[in-house]
């Protein structure tokens, strides 16, 4: 997986995992953040979409207890990009305010600014949940914040 490295540094790789662990620290949404460089052989058979979609449920972002799970799905030699969101999420935040926040990642990726857009992603993410989903007093960290490389 050194492939990475042409795009993201090892220190920008802790950082991206946490700026996770900060936006959970004070929401109850659950993000992971899943980056192919592109698709393997067998993946090929399906859009990118699907593949979002198998690593959700692979991820266990659908388990989460409240359904407040996220998940950053990036593509990057294919500059494919989405965000699925659960059920408990998307009852609050509206899918046209993810695909908003897909725009600013798409400018800074065009511009190779890998780092600068996940971070702002992140960022923009952890602002709109802490207003829909507060961190309550029972929340626990249902999810690693690890970011899935494949």
């Amino acid at each position: 997986m050194t492939w990475i490295y042409k795009y993201l540094k090892e220190d920008e790789l802790l950082q991206l995992k946490a700026e996770i662990a900060n936006v959970e620290d004070i929401t109850s949404g659950e993000i992971r953040l899943s980056i192919r460089e592109k698709r393997r052989f067998w993946e090929k058979l399906y859009q990118p979409y699907e593949l979002a979609v198998k690593d959700f449920e692979k991820l266990g972002i659908t388990y989460t207890k409240d359904k407040t799970g996220i998940l950053i799905f990036i593509i990057l030699n294919e500059r494919y990009y989405n965000i699925l969101a659960d059920e408990g999420i998307n009852a609050k935040i509206p899918e046209h305010v993810w695909i908003d926040m897909e725009e600013k990642l798409k400018e800074e990726f065009r511009n190779s600014n890998y780092f600068a857009g996940i971070m702002h992603l992140i960022d923009k993410m952890g602002g709109i949940l802490i207003n829909e989903f507060p961190k309550s007093s029972d929340d626990v960290n249902e999810l690693p914040d690890e970011i899935v490389i494949n």
